[in-house]
């Protein structure tokens, strides 16, 4: 089985981002399965200092996940010419490689 991780970069409501994600987790084929990561606005803020044996719980959860997957699929909106904050913090996090 094919296990993939989807992220949504947008933390808004109403995000057609969020929607495009959770539609693909419902519309997969039977041979994979789509986990909806939903904790990017309770990410602390990245903290070279908390990585390690105290790598925050949220970004633990996250990593973790990632590295379980067989593949990750990012549905991310364009902020100021970049990612938005949120996103940012999570990639931040994900290229740490003190966390334990």
């Amino acid at each position: 089985m094919l296990n993939l991780l989807a992220i949504s970069g947008s933390l808004r409501a109403a995000s057609t981002n969020s929607a495009l994600v959770a539609a693909l987790a419902a519309n997969v084929p039977a041979d994979c399965r789509v986990t909806v990561y939903d904790g990017l606005g309770r990410l602390p803020i990245f903290n070279p200092d908390e990585e390690g044996e105290r790598t925050p719980c949220e970004a633990r959860y996250l990593i973790e996940a990632v590295t379980r997957a067989d593949g990750v699929i990012v549905s991310c909106p364009e902020y100021a010419h970049g990612v938005p904050g949120g996103m940012k913090n999570a990639l931040d996090w994900l290229v740490s490689r003190d966390a334990a």
